[in-house]
Parts: C-alpha cells; structure tokens; sequence
C-alpha cells in the first residue's frame, strides 16, 4: 500500500504514460514523473518498486498488466483497454457503496445538497446497474429510515458561508409562539442537526450572549457589511457536553438520577441517552443510572416517554416536574 501522497501520484502519471503511448522508455515515465511532482532526481529503485507495486500489491488492488519489450527496451500495457481509473470492486466494497448510496439518496433533494444531485445520482445510478447485471441479493432487506423535507435547509448554504467567512448577518425570525417577526443581527458560528430538524447557534449582537434559532423558523437571511464579526472562543462541544437536545443552560447540570425497570435498562445499556450515562445500582427488577444533564425539554420529554418503564429518584425539582406534567395529561383524558 502506498505510503504517501507521492506514490499515488507517480503511479498515476505511470498509468496515463502507458494509455497515451503504446511504448514508452523507462528513462520517459521517470521524467514524467519528475515533472509531475517538481521532483529530481526519482532514483530507478524507486520507479521499480512503483512497477512492481502497480504490479503485485494486492493491498492496492491496481494488478496493473505492465509488460517490457527488450527489443524497444520499452514498457506497455499487455491490455491496451486496461487503466487504473477502472479498478473493479469486490463483493464487500460493492455492499458497502450501495449501503452509502442508498442512504445519500435520500438527501439529494435537500436544497444545500441539490447542486450535487447529478453527482449523487451517477453513484447511485452506478451501483443499482451493478446490483441489476450481477448481484441478485440488493438491499431490499433493509429499510432505511425516510428523510423528510426540512423546513429551513435553503438557508444552510448562505449560513455555511458565512461562518466560513466570518460575516454578521441579520435574520428576521418568527417564533412558533409568535405572530411577530423579530429581528436580529447574528455572528453566526455553528449550524447543528437534531431530530430532523437544523439550528444556528451564534452571538447575538445586542445581548453579547450565545442563542440559539431553528432554520424552519427563519423567515429571512441578509449579510450586515457594516459590523466587523466577532471572533469567539465558542466549543460546540463544551457547550452540548451537558445538555440532550439543542438548549443548553448556563448554570452547573445537575445529577439526574433514573430508575429503569431490568428490559428498558437493559435497552439504555445498549444505546446510552448521554456520554455521562452511569449504572448506579442494578438489581434482579431493577437499574438505576445517574447523568450529568440539564433536566432540558428535551430530557423531560425522553423521560415522559419512556412511561411506566422510569422513574425519577433525583432531583426533587425534576421529579415535581414529572408529577406536574403527569397530572396535565391526566386532565385531558
């Protein structure tokens, strides 16, 4: 296998040298590569062993048919269709392409993604030919999960580039609470993704505080040439480290202790709701966890449905909230 960049690129140069000369002189595809990589001397050890890689190495997977005519002390490709540009793949890379195609497939319609549809679907369009000519197991075994619209992803491409060139923009957003809209100048500096749907987080410019504004919410997007972007020391992953969901609140988490019945602990145990996930005690009927999280919306509403399966022990105030909403679905039943 290669070792460095250098190596790619020379075998590269060999490839082209071979497929656009029948014949060509060991002294010529030295000098190619030498002007390739702006390199001289490439010692004659080095382009042997770039031959009998292209060769032999089955790590690279070229198996390149170069042959050495003594009578034109020259080399060539015994296979005047073969390339390196045409590697086929075996059955498990082929497996492994249609899994990440049909998954790409499904983002192709997102706006930000729109621009590279025809690239999406070359791949997918490749391996579903592939799948149809030689394989008679697809995937039709596995049921992805549907990507929906999401409502706010034609701003993504305008907010990645401003975060990238650090420009202050001002939205105009609505709330859902609201029928208003509010405006506001923004140093943006993180778009995040959570349960379908997309979030700015950025310094508000008249508060000089972190906020956070869902994309679907957004009704306008327009750069403010006039302020100079303040750089921030922002961490998106200080910031998350003790939060589930999107909010996350300025004060020191508490712990969160859980009580799972013995099945739903056992489920936690094999998919963790956050990296602090700790087992405290674990009986025959029972296993109780502690977190470091901040009881956030999004916590109460896991907690909530995880229904009879879970109960609060710790804090007091969580386990309040509970009862309080518990008693709120009640009325409505």
């Amino acid at each position: 296998m290669p070792k460095n960049k250098h190596a790619l690129i020379r075998y590269r140069v060999i490839n082209r040298s071979l497929k656009a000369k029948t014949y060509v002189s060991k002294e010529a595809l030295i000098r190619a590569c030498e002007e390739a990589l702006d390199i001289s001397p490439i010692s004659e050890r080095t382009f042997a062993e770039d031959i009998r890689s292209m060769r032999y190495d089955n790590q690279l997977g070229y198996f390149a048919p170069i042959e050495f005519d003594k009578n034109k002390q020259a080399y060539y490709y015994s296979d005047p269709d073969y390339t390196i540009d045409n590697i086929p793949l075996n059955d498990e890379e082929i497996q492994s392409l249609t899994f990440a195609a049909t998954l790409l497939d499904q983002f192709k319609e997102i706006d930000i993604f729109r621009k590279f549809t025809g690239s999406v679907q070359k791949i997918v369009d490749a391996v579903n030919i592939h799948r149809a000519t030689k394989e008679k197991n697809t995937l039709d075994f596995i049921d992805f999960e549907k990507v929906p619209y999401l409502k706010g992803s034609e701003y993504l491409d305008v907010l990645i580039k401003a975060i990238r060139q650090k420009k202050v923009i001002h939205v105009v957003y609505r709330a859902f609470h609201s029928e208003k809209d509010h405006h506001h100048d923004i140093h943006p500096y993180l778009l995040k993704e959570y349960r379908n749907r997309w979030y700015l987080i950025g310094l508000h410019d008249y508060f000089q505080k972190i906020r956070i504004y869902g994309l679907d919410r957004i009704v306008k997007i327009e750069e403010v040439p006039k302020k100079k972007y303040q750089v921030s020391n922002f961490s998106p992953e200080q910031y998350f480290k003790n939060t589930i969901g999107i909010f996350s609140p300025a004060e020191e988490p508490p712990e969160i202790i859980l009580e799972f019945n013995k099945d739903a602990g056992q489920y936690l145990i094999t998919q963790p709701i956050h990296e602090s996930q700790q087992i405290v005690s674990e009986t025959n009927e029972k296993i109780t966890f502690s977190f470091k999280v901040h009881p956030t919306v999004e916590m109460i509403q896991l907690i909530l449905g995880r229904g009879s399966d879970v109960k609060v022990i710790e804090p007091q105030s969580l386990q309040d909230e509970i009862i309080t909403k518990v008693h709120e679905l009640m009325k409505l039943y």
